[in-house]
């Protein structure tokens, strides 16, 4: 089987109505996975830390003590995964800032900021 057919296996699997997803999208790592799967993880650490919370709180009767875990690991999940979205963020303008560099290298491209750049 080659490329195109496994591509094809798989949409039909899975029904897939996504156009973006090609050769290219699931072959190369042109784009990024990882910030979609952080919501999900996102969620699933919320849903960890409140069960967690509310099972300390009518189980064991401690209050205080579920009312941290709620609180605190509600917070420290979401400031965790917005660290590492800001690192793919921070990577998309850095990414964006390159192609605009590059088009302007491009267009203003004369032998004297060449031979200035040189020295």
């Amino acid at each position: 089987m080659n490329n195109n057919e496994i591509l094809d296996s798989i949409k039909k699997a899975f029904k897939l109505t996504i156009d973006k997803l090609d050769n290219h999208y699931m072959f190369y790592l042109d784009e990024m996975v990882t910030p979609k799967l952080i919501t999900l993880f996102y969620w699933i650490l919320l849903f960890a830390f409140i069960t967690k919370g509310l099972g300390d709180i009518f189980l064991e009767g401690d209050f205080w003590r579920g009312l941290v875990w709620v609180v605190g690991g509600s917070l420290a999940s979401r400031v965790a995964c917005e660290m590492v979205v800001i690192l793919f963020r921070i990577n998309e303008n850095l990414n964006e800032i390159n192609d605009k560099t590059s088009e302007s290298d491009t267009l203003s491209n004369t032998s004297f900021e060449k031979d200035y750049y040189k020295h």
